[in-house]
């Protein structure tokens, strides 16, 4: 079995700039196969060993897998919410606006309130503690995003749907599509913008860190997980992890997995025609220290899953 560490992989994000603006925006995401790994081995190894080949996310790639497998044994779930998909994709979301946004723009590190969330999340009453003690540092980094937030651009949606609606969509899964996703022929954008404002046709960074902000505190589809039988013994799962919409198809033949396809939100998100791409060529800084801070407030609002590297030229 390969080391989890070796399926980390990396985003790699190249600027050219021309005549005092972004005049090309490259975007790559390198990472194994992970659902490579599962081939050959039994449903039940497939279980257990996929969540470790994911250092984020692994309560849902987790939940992800083992609804799958049901599925092609003939047992669809239904939509719900998985209490500790939730659980997860809440502190991922903490995690970016106590710790990562702050240091980006030059707020003091939350990492005590990070803790006690991560605590409450554990062990219950997260909901009660999250009232009382969020709202003014999150109210805060809201400021902080508004005196620098870049103009809105255009971005398509992902709707959220759940297994059995997603057939309609994509019959089968395929490792081509799970390289580089697309909705009805084009990129598109998932994750807590796509699950709140379903009909925006353009946004800036700062509206989607505040549909972060808002999936913290209201209930929304975040969490939620479902699973249909694709055909006979293949089966497809999708979460709605932190970042977006998680797709898992998995095709067994007898208790052996034969085909294991993984769709995750970070190949949706950083696809070299969505959102951040446009996003990014339209960026026109001062100087070349405020277009990489312009660029890296731009990725971490899209949240990549995976260390990302951006190269200005």
């Amino acid at each position: 079995m390969s080391n989890p560490a070796n399926f980390a992989g990396r985003v790699e994000i190249v600027l050219r700039q021309r005549d005092g603006r972004v005049a090309d925006a490259n975007l790559r995401v390198m990472r194994p196969t992970a659902a490579d790994a599962m081939v050959g081995r039994s449903a039940d190894e497939a279980q257990r060993l996929l969540p470790l080949l994911y250092s984020i996310c692994g309560v849902a790639q987790g939940a992800a897998v083992r609804l799958a497998i049901a599925a092609a044994r003939g047992e669809p779930a239904a939509p719900a919410v998985d209490a500790d998909v939730l659980a997860e994709a809440r502190r991922e979301h903490l995690w970016r606006l106590l710790l990562d946004w702050p240091a980006l723009l030059g707020l003091p590190r939350e990492e005590a309130l990070l803790v006690e969330a991560v605590r409450h999340l554990k062990r219950g009453g997260f909901e009660a503690w999250r009232d009382a003690a969020l709202r003014a540092p999150l109210a805060r980094l809201g400021a902080a995003l508004d005196a620098c937030a870049e103009a809105p651009v255009p971005t398509r949606l992902l709707p959220v749907m759940s297994a059995a609606q997603s057939l309609a969509v994509w019959p089968r899964l395929d490792a081509g599509f799970a390289a580089a996703p697309h909705f009805e022929g084009r990129a598109a954008e998932t994750g807590a913008l796509a699950r709140r404002a379903p009909a925006v046709g353009a946004a800036s960074s700062a509206e989607r860190v505040r549909a972060r902000i808002a999936e913290v505190f209201e209930d929304s589809s975040l969490g939620c997980a479902s699973a249909a039988t694709v055909a006979p013994g293949v089966g497809r799962a999708v979460v709605e992890t932190a970042r977006g919409t998680l797709m898992h198809e998995v095709a067994l033949d007898g208790g052996c997995v034969v085909a294991c396809v993984v769709v995750a939100p970070t190949e949706w998100n950083f696809h070299p025609g969505g959102g951040l791409a446009a996003m990014l060529a339209g960026l026109a800084p001062a100087a070349a220290a405020d277009l990489r801070a312009a660029a890296e407030r731009a990725v971490l609002a899209f949240d990549p899953c995976v260390r990302c590297d951006i190269e200005v030229g």
